[in-house]
């Protein structure tokens, strides 16, 4: 019985906390549908009748369209240059030996503890040293230190599911004369498939909801699209119909993303976890 009131109670903290979640999410939806005049009133009081879409195509042609796209080279490029080097990195830490790894392993961690703000002015003249600060060059900079703060996380994140593959399967393996990049890309990198997964959407997010360093390391042309919508939401102008719908819009990319690999994200966050 206890049990039984235990399990109620945390069903009810949970349906509370996701109602909490909602509210603002489904008054943004309202409010991005509503005339800026109906919506002034208050969602709540939001007429059914005067909805429109009208609102999701003038933000999405008064430039946030160029915003998504930049946010959407930015975040693909961050992912797989952070993927391909961690997972890379990650089979190393946990299935090779070599020397100084516990310090390297350390140091890597470390970047998952360092705030953004400490070294964001420095990256600066960086930048413009190596001539990341111009064209499209800036998109490569810029997922350059998305790779660098997602890489200790990535090592972290994968170095687990590598580690969790049957010793035998890798001896195996090797007895058939696979090398270590062979067994890598044949044995380790399948079974990893539901942690990289769960990581392809952990960093996706994370690089897509950037605003400080988007808002900082690109000019104007290159910037994506949380800049576009902070943008809109100038002091002297009141645009909440557009930022709502702006703000749907914006949230649309992660959440079908979710959507479609849904299955693999709750299996590769625990699949890691025990051994064997």
């Amino acid at each position: 019985m206890t049990s039984r009131w235990r399990i109620l109670a945390l069903y009810a903290v949970l349906t509370i906390a996701s109602i909490v979640w909602v509210v603002p999410v489904l008054g943004a939806a309202v409010i991005s549908v509503l005339p800026l005049a109906e919506s002034t009133k208050g969602w709540w009081r939001g007429d059914a009748t005067t909805a429109t879409l009208a609102n999701y195509r003038r933000v999405w042609e008064g430039g946030l369209s160029g915003y998504a796209l930049n946010s959407l080279v930015i975040a693909t490029l961050s992912v797989l240059i952070t993927l391909t080097v961690g997972t890379l990195a990650a089979y190393a830490f946990a299935r090779m030996r070599f020397r100084l790894k516990a310090i390297v392993h350390l140091m890597l961690l470390t970047t998952m503890i360092v705030p953004v703000q400490i070294i964001l002015i420095p990256l600066i003249p960086w930048f413009r040293t190596l001539g990341l600060n111009t064209g499209t060059w800036q998109f490569l900079g810029i997922a350059l230190v998305h790779t660098a703060f997602g890489a200790g996380w990535s090592i972290f994140m994968l170095s687990s599911f590598f580690q969790a593959i049957p010793d035998e399967l890798i001896e195996s393996a090797k007895l058939d004369g696979a090398g270590s990049l062979k067994t890598f890309t044949t044995i380790a990198l399948p079974l990893a498939i539901p942690g990289i997964v769960s990581f392809i959407i952990i960093d996706f997010v994370f690089v897509w909801n950037d605003l400080l360093m988007g808002l900082t390391l690109l000019d104007a042309d290159h910037r994506p699209v949380t800049v576009g919508l902070a943008n809109l939401n100038a002091p002297q102008l009141n645009q909440d119909d557009l930022i709502s719908a702006g703000s749907i819009l914006a949230i649309l990319p992660p959440l079908l993303l979710f959507a479609l690999l849904n299955r693999y994200y709750v299996r590769g966050l625990f699949a890691g976890a025990v051994k064997g």
